[in-house]
């Protein structure tokens, strides 16, 4: 009688292994199997030896060659005399110095001690310049466009927190507080002449109406007679803001036809928020295209402030009152009216012109 015996017996009856040889078992490397189709010719060499694959000494060599070449190319370009930046165009400086804004430019990028050309074309940063320049002078904006091979235009914006006060003897620097900055220059004798009193914007300042049109009615403010038939010759100043505005170019130049004496370093000359709706006006309009402020008058702090354009008309405004909601409604009203004389916005959202 045979006994059959299963393959699997002996995994069956196999003697227990300890738990060293297990855990050894577990970490110890698989060998690769090859299949027969695989192994090489020659039973001699050994099928598990990495092949390695060495490239061609003339590749070495080009790549080597390609990477001084390219060493060398950066390296003219780094430093050779040709890229230095030595041409700066300066645009719109206005009453930024131009000594210390070269004196910045210097200092902190054409002249800084270090081992790279900072003051090469291609190392010097645009973006980075223009944006140090608006922080450190406090600029609205700053543009700097690079001028191959060694050049550089910086355009700058000034903040207008300024204006530019006239009391019919002497030109004023003024801040937003109000107070004198520094006398700018006098009055010229050619910015007197003699006229004949008449309707003019400065009665137009000082006229009130009790007008009850509805919204956006146009309508003529009370003048009595002898104020325009009245021919008493008188002179009348006329601010020159060309003069002013060749070394102030965005301010606005505001006369102040009382006739008061100012001294230097004087402190509240006007009120802030009539400072500040000045120079919001100024940039509205200088935003309008064809319609420029060319300056501001006022005769009383309480009847309003004319603004003289570059139009035959006038425009008349409440410092005391909204402001934004006053030039929305001017907005708004010039495209459909075409005034000879003024537009009055002194009154809320009724409004009066001629």
């Amino acid at each position: 009688m045979k006994h059959f015996r299963s393959e699997k017996a002996f995994a069956k009856y196999k003697p227990e292994e300890s738990w060293k040889k297990k855990l050894s078992r577990v970490f110890k490397r698989k060998q690769k199997t090859i299949a027969i189709s695989d192994l090489p010719s020659h039973y001699k060499s050994n099928p598990y030896k990495p092949q390695n694959q060495v490239k061609p000494r003339k590749i070495k060599l080009k790549l080597i060659l390609l990477l001084f070449i390219i060493i060398g190319w950066v390296f003219c370009l780094a430093y050779t005399p040709y890229f230095r930046i030595n041409k700066i165009l300066y645009f719109n400086l206005g009453n930024t110095s131009r000594a210390e804004l070269e004196t910045f430019v210097h200092n902190n990028y054409l002249n800084r001690k270090s081992w790279l050309p900072l003051n090469n074309y291609f190392f010097i940063s645009s973006n980075k310049l223009a944006s140090d320049i608006k922080e450190h002078f406090s600029l609205e904006s700053a543009i700097v466009t690079k001028v191959f091979p060694n050049g550089l235009n910086i355009e700058v914006k000034e903040k207008i927190s300024s204006i530019i006060y006239d009391n019919g003897k002497k030109y004023f620097l003024l801040d937003k507080e109000g107070t004198v900055i520094k006398p700018l220059a006098d009055v010229g004798q050619n910015e007197l002449k003699l006229k004949p009193q008449s309707l003019s914007y400065s009665q137009l300042s000082s006229t009130s109406t009790t007008s009850t049109s509805p919204k956006l009615t146009s309508s003529t403010p009370n003048v009595s007679l002898n104020e325009v038939t009245t021919s008493t010759p008188t002179y009348e100043h006329t601010p020159n803001n060309e003069k002013i505005k060749r070394f102030f170019v965005d301010y606005p130049v505001v006369y102040d036809r009382r006739n008061i004496d100012i001294e230097d370093k004087q402190k509240n000359v006007l009120p802030p928020e009539y400072i500040d709706s000045i120079i919001s006006w100024n940039k509205e309009l200088g935003q309008q295209g064809r319609l420029k402020p060319k300056f501001f008058v006022f005769d009383n702090l309480n009847s309003g402030i004319v603004i003289d354009t570059s139009e035959a008309w006038y425009i008349i405004f409440q410092p005391k009152n909204d402001i934004s909601l006053q030039m929305s409604v001017f907005k708004e009203l010039l495209p459909t009216i075409k005034p000879k004389a003024y537009i009055d916005l002194r009154f809320g959202e009724k409004v009066y012109w001629k």
